[in-house]
């Protein structure tokens, strides 16, 4: 078996010829696509072309929409994006540079998905394989990707003679709210199509409020009781007695991934292992702190260690730092390489990392796949922590791991291998492709040091991705210990 996989979809996804220089060849590429895709896609990702993203999107209708679809048993699936909810700071701020930044500011995360910030999108499973896309109201970047597009009503804006003559004309067809308008005629629609379950993106069962580690986003609960009250009267009793929740819906669709968006998952991150490596200046120990070296943590500690506290402390020969996903050892007069313990530490690293890339499968859930996690690091003889925090009680032999594996890409956290989180988290099934920021903590014990005195090392959001094989990287992980001399 390999030690470690790199997931192969990355090379031989590449045919579709999107170049390095993309950015400039596409100057309608999303380069803020960091803030829609939420730390998943970095601004300088290649790939990330409106048509790349178009592409993405079309492959997701033709592949998971009806999958998540049948799954649910849902015949219509009406998703409201409130064009309130969409404040236009961030396409301001970039206007001028000519990009396509519409979709980023909204707090509906599908707004990426469907290439809107406002709009009412309904898609009808009418019983064949493909199913019928229609924006029923609003505006979308990509209308070829949808068979109607009704564009936006023409009482967006008030401020117009005509629509003022049409209401008093037609005083009886118009809603008594504007909020309304979005729905005129959408009760007819659904009539014709006559569906038996029609989802809604409004929460019922999940905490969305922790779906998310911004706290920001709508995630599946996307309109609110106004809308609501006038979806249904626009449905009318017989069809608003069908609406159910799509909340789990919404989050299928949003965690099950297509190989584009692999592509743009890999191509994202700041490039291989070498190019992450810092290149500092000359480390003077007793007055070079971890601060000077943009350092992020200390990796030597005592048993209550606060990280805020040293800060500003010198680094000293023997210490080692991490900055990013790299550990760095600043050797001490007369070494060549780190310490047996240095050594010791990496390769409970590299042990930790092989029993979470061979033990999470497709179709288990979040705490299904923590649980057998678990079990194969007790047996490797180390100790499972359900926080990342050195447990002094412990057996001072052996190693302390702590896991937050968790979806990544879209703003939401589940499914996720963790202690972490509210319960339907870890009970979200694990799909194929899903993303994942690959989160291990370990704390590794030197009892010749003293009580208490560990090595410690942090995987933050290394990205992987959940194939048939278990869990592979989309980024060479990184593979060694740095020296600095």
């Amino acid at each position: 078996m390999k030690k470690v996989t790199i997931f192969p979809a990355i090379i031989y996804m590449l045919f579709l010829l999107w170049e390095l220089d993309a950015q400039s060849e596409y100057p309608e590429a999303m380069v803020g696509i960091s803030h829609a895709y939420y730390t998943s896609f970095d601004s300088d990702n290649p790939f990330a072309t409106k048509e790349m993203l178009d592409h993405i999107r079309r492959e997701k209708f033709d592949l998971v929409l009806p999958l998540v679809m049948r799954e649910h048993k849902i015949d219509m699936w009406i998703h409201v994006i409130r064009p309130w909810t969409w404040s236009g700071t961030e396409f301001r701020k970039l206007e001028h540079m000519n990009l396509n930044y519409r979709s980023i500011d909204s707090s509906d995360p599908l707004r990426y998905e469907f290439g809107s910030d406002a709009a009412v999108i309904v898609f009808t499973d009418q019983g064949d394989d493909r199913i019928e896309r229609v924006v029923f109201e609003g505006e979308v970047d990509d209308p070829s990707a949808f068979d109607i597009v009704r564009g936006q009503s023409p009482f967006i804006n008030q401020e117009n003679y005509e629509i003022m003559d049409y209401v008093k004309e037609n005083s009886y067809k118009v809603p008594a709210s504007e909020m309304g308008y979005r729905f005129m005629g959408l009760g007819k629609f659904v009539l014709e199509r006559d569906p038996k379950r029609i989802g809604v993106n409004y929460a019922e069962t999940l905490s969305l409020a922790e779906g998310s580690e911004t706290y920001t986003l709508a995630l599946t609960d996307g309109i609110s009781y106004a809308d609501h009250l006038h979806l249904s009267k626009a449905l009318g009793d017989k069809y608003a007695s069908r609406m159910v929740s799509a909340e789990h819906l919404i989050l299928d669709y949003l965690t099950r991934s297509v190989l584009g968006e692999i592509v743009l998952f890999g191509g994202s991150g700041r490039g291989s292992e070498e190019g992450r490596i810092q290149q500092f200046d000359p480390i003077v120990p007793g007055v070079t702190t971890l601060m000077d070296v943009d350092g992020g943590w200390y990796c030597t500690r005592e048993w209550d260690h606060d990280e805020e506290a040293f800060s500003s402390v010198p680094l000293q020969r023997g210490d080692m730092f991490q900055s990013g996903q790299t550990p760095y050892y600043i050797l001490k007069d007369g070494e060549a390489k780190p310490p047996q313990e240095i050594l010791r530490l990496w390769d409970e690293v590299v042990k930790v990392r092989k029993i979470i890339s061979r033990n999470v499968r497709i179709g288990d859930t979040g705490r299904e796949a923590l649980k057998r996690i678990i079990d194969k690091l007790e047996g490797e003889g180390m100790a499972y922590i359900d926080r990342d925090r050195y447990d002094v009680t412990l057996d001072p032999e052996k190693t302390q791991v702590h896991l937050d594996l968790h979806q990544v890409g879209k703003g939401v956290l589940a499914p996720r291998v963790s202690p972490m989180g509210p319960k339907w988290h870890s009970d979200k099934k694990i799909p194929l492709l899903l993303t994942l920021g690959v989160e291990y903590m370990v704390h590794m014990p030197v009892p010749e040091w003293g009580k208490g005195k560990h090595l410690y090392y942090c995987s933050l959001h290394e990205r992987g991705v959940v194939t048939e094989r278990g869990v592979e990287f989309a980024l060479p992980p990184v593979s060694a210990i740095q020296t600095i001399r």
